[in-house]
């Protein structure tokens, strides 16, 4: 997928409903990978601030965070909302998944 400034955008948009969402689940202490995405979302924002057109030079930084949000034991792919939050509605965590596949497509392998 070829990166421009409309589809950062959008993956802002992206990763503010992403961390919205996981506000709203854990009220209290959040979990690591939270700390990746909302980093994500203020770097796009910090990035459209400053008015660089070099989108190249700055998707790596967000690969990184992207990276960082699935480490090993502690990244969102170890996330089991079932088992922190039993009785939940079993069509949220398709929600989320559909959320993290949202921002997913922006990293995948063979991007032009």
């Amino acid at each position: 997928m070829r990166i421009g400034r409309e589809e950062l955008e959008e993956l802002r948009g992206k990763l503010e409903q992403l961390t919205e969402f996981i506000r709203d689940m854990e009220k209290g202490e959040l979990p690591y990978f939270y700390h990746c995405f909302d980093t994500m979302k203020n770097n796009i924002e910090i990035y459209f601030c400053v008015g660089n057109d070099d989108i190249d030079d700055f998707m790596p930084v967000l690969e990184r965070d992207w990276n960082a949000s699935h480490r090993m034991f502690i990244g969102v792919q170890n996330y089991d909302i079932m088992e922190n939050h039993p009785g939940i509605d079993p069509t949220v965590p398709l929600y989320f998944a559909g959320l993290l596949a949202g921002i997913g497509r922006y990293f995948e392998s063979g991007r032009k």
